[in-house]
Protein backbone atom coordinates (compact mmCIF):
# COMPACT_ATOMS: atom_id res chain seq x y z
CA UNK A 1 0.00 0.00 0.00
CA UNK A 2 1.49 3.21 -0.78
CA UNK A 3 1.51 6.14 1.63
CA UNK A 4 1.01 9.10 -1.75
CA UNK A 5 -2.41 8.56 -2.50
CA UNK A 6 -3.47 8.78 1.12
CA UNK A 7 -1.23 12.18 1.74
CA UNK A 8 -1.79 13.50 -1.90
CA UNK A 9 -5.16 12.15 -2.88
CA UNK A 10 -7.63 14.84 -3.94
CA UNK A 11 -10.33 13.24 -1.73
CA UNK A 12 -8.39 14.78 0.98
CA UNK A 13 -7.58 17.71 1.38
CA UNK A 14 -5.96 18.22 4.70
CA UNK A 15 -3.99 14.82 5.14
CA UNK A 16 -1.17 16.45 3.66
CA UNK A 17 -0.96 18.86 6.46
CA UNK A 18 -2.06 16.45 8.90
CA UNK A 19 0.50 14.05 8.27
CA UNK A 20 3.29 16.84 8.59
CA UNK A 21 2.06 17.66 11.71
CA UNK A 22 2.03 14.31 13.44
CA UNK A 23 5.66 13.77 11.58
CA UNK A 24 6.31 17.16 14.07
CA UNK A 25 4.57 15.69 17.10
CA UNK A 26 6.03 12.43 16.89
CA UNK A 27 9.79 13.89 16.75
CA UNK A 28 9.21 16.63 19.49
CA UNK A 29 7.59 14.14 21.95
CA UNK A 30 11.03 13.02 22.55
CA UNK A 31 12.12 16.23 24.01
CA UNK A 32 11.65 16.49 27.25
CA UNK A 33 12.08 20.75 26.92
CA UNK A 34 9.87 20.68 24.29
CA UNK A 35 6.84 18.53 24.89
CA UNK A 36 4.06 21.44 25.57
CA UNK A 37 4.58 21.34 22.10
CA UNK A 38 3.61 17.75 20.88
CA UNK A 39 -0.17 16.95 20.67
CA UNK A 40 -1.37 14.75 23.44
CA UNK A 41 0.86 16.08 26.48
CA UNK A 42 -0.72 17.51 29.32
CA UNK A 43 2.23 19.90 29.54
CA UNK A 44 2.32 23.81 29.84
CA UNK A 45 5.56 25.28 29.83
CA UNK A 46 4.96 29.22 30.08
CA UNK A 47 6.81 31.70 27.90
CA UNK A 48 9.42 33.93 29.37
CA UNK A 49 11.45 37.29 28.75
CA UNK A 50 14.47 38.07 30.65
CA UNK A 51 15.68 41.43 30.18
CA UNK A 52 18.87 43.15 31.51
CA UNK A 53 18.57 47.02 32.41
CA UNK A 54 20.53 49.53 34.14
CA UNK A 55 18.81 48.62 37.58
CA UNK A 56 19.18 45.11 37.06
CA UNK A 57 16.81 42.43 35.67
CA UNK A 58 13.62 42.45 34.50
CA UNK A 59 11.68 39.18 34.13
CA UNK A 60 8.48 39.01 32.67
CA UNK A 61 6.00 35.55 32.06
CA UNK A 62 3.34 34.46 30.67
CA UNK A 63 0.78 32.78 32.99
CA UNK A 64 -2.23 33.60 31.61
CA UNK A 65 -5.90 31.93 33.63
CA UNK A 66 -3.71 31.51 36.59
CA UNK A 67 -4.40 32.79 40.27
CA UNK A 68 -1.75 34.25 42.25
CA UNK A 69 -2.04 31.78 45.04
CA UNK A 70 -0.53 29.27 42.28
CA UNK A 71 2.33 30.69 41.47
CA UNK A 72 5.41 29.82 43.57
CA UNK A 73 8.59 32.19 42.85
CA UNK A 74 11.55 32.25 44.79
CA UNK A 75 15.44 33.54 44.12
CA UNK A 76 17.99 31.06 44.77
CA UNK A 77 21.92 33.13 44.92
CA UNK A 78 22.06 33.15 41.08
CA UNK A 79 18.96 31.28 40.15
CA UNK A 80 15.41 31.87 39.43
CA UNK A 81 12.59 29.30 40.04
CA UNK A 82 9.56 30.00 39.12
CA UNK A 83 6.69 26.90 39.56
CA UNK A 84 3.28 26.37 40.07
CA UNK A 85 0.32 24.63 38.72
CA UNK A 86 -2.42 25.45 35.70
CA UNK A 87 -5.53 24.06 35.87
CA UNK A 88 -8.06 23.40 33.09
CA UNK A 89 -11.40 25.25 33.08
CA UNK A 90 -13.09 22.29 32.65
CA UNK A 91 -12.07 18.96 34.33
CA UNK A 92 -13.16 16.53 31.86
CA UNK A 93 -11.61 13.41 31.06
CA UNK A 94 -12.51 12.70 27.22
CA UNK A 95 -11.40 14.87 24.59
CA UNK A 96 -14.83 13.96 22.74
CA UNK A 97 -15.57 16.68 20.51
CA UNK A 98 -12.86 18.33 20.10
CA UNK A 99 -11.25 19.00 16.71
CA UNK A 100 -7.44 19.44 18.24
CA UNK A 101 -6.31 21.07 21.64
CA UNK A 102 -3.87 23.27 22.11
CA UNK A 103 -4.31 24.67 25.62
CA UNK A 104 -2.18 22.99 28.05
CA UNK A 105 -2.35 22.49 31.66
CA UNK A 106 -0.12 20.92 34.30
CA UNK A 107 2.35 21.58 36.39
CA UNK A 108 5.54 23.79 35.45
CA UNK A 109 8.85 24.72 36.92
CA UNK A 110 11.15 26.95 35.08
CA UNK A 111 14.87 27.05 36.55
CA UNK A 112 16.60 30.54 35.25
CA UNK A 113 19.89 31.49 35.52
CA UNK A 114 21.28 35.02 36.78
CA UNK A 115 24.14 36.65 35.57
CA UNK A 116 24.93 37.79 38.86
CA UNK A 117 24.09 36.53 42.27
CA UNK A 118 21.43 38.14 44.47
CA UNK A 119 21.99 39.47 47.62
CA UNK A 120 19.97 37.64 50.39
CA UNK A 121 18.24 41.13 51.52
CA UNK A 122 17.84 42.37 47.70
CA UNK A 123 14.57 43.95 47.06
CA UNK A 124 12.99 41.55 44.42
CA UNK A 125 9.60 43.20 43.42
CA UNK A 126 7.10 40.61 41.46
CA UNK A 127 3.51 41.67 40.13
CA UNK A 128 1.06 39.57 38.69
CA UNK A 129 -2.06 41.33 36.46
CA UNK A 130 -4.08 40.45 33.73
CA UNK A 131 -2.18 36.87 34.00
CA UNK A 132 1.48 38.34 33.20
CA UNK A 133 4.07 38.37 36.10
CA UNK A 134 6.68 41.05 36.18
CA UNK A 135 9.84 40.25 38.35
CA UNK A 136 12.21 43.19 38.64
CA UNK A 137 15.49 41.92 40.61
CA UNK A 138 17.81 44.73 41.52
CA UNK A 139 21.89 44.93 40.34
CA UNK A 140 23.89 43.83 43.54
CA UNK A 141 25.77 47.81 44.70
CA UNK A 142 29.50 45.28 45.67
CA UNK A 143 28.47 42.32 43.21
CA UNK A 144 31.06 39.70 44.55
CA UNK A 145 33.15 37.79 42.38
CA UNK A 146 32.93 34.17 42.90
CA UNK A 147 35.24 33.25 40.11
CA UNK A 148 37.96 30.61 41.17
CA UNK A 149 41.12 29.20 39.57
CA UNK A 150 41.41 25.70 39.52
CA UNK A 151 44.82 24.48 39.18
CA UNK A 152 44.78 21.18 37.12
CA UNK A 153 47.44 18.52 37.50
Amino acid sequence: MSLFPSVFGRNHPGALKGEIDRVFDDFFAGFPAMTGFAAGDNVYMPALDLKETKEGLELTADLPDMKKEDIHLEVQQDRLVLSGMRKQEQESTTDEGFHFRERRSGSFRRVVALPFAVNDNADVVARYDNGVLRVLIPRPANPVDNTQRVSIS
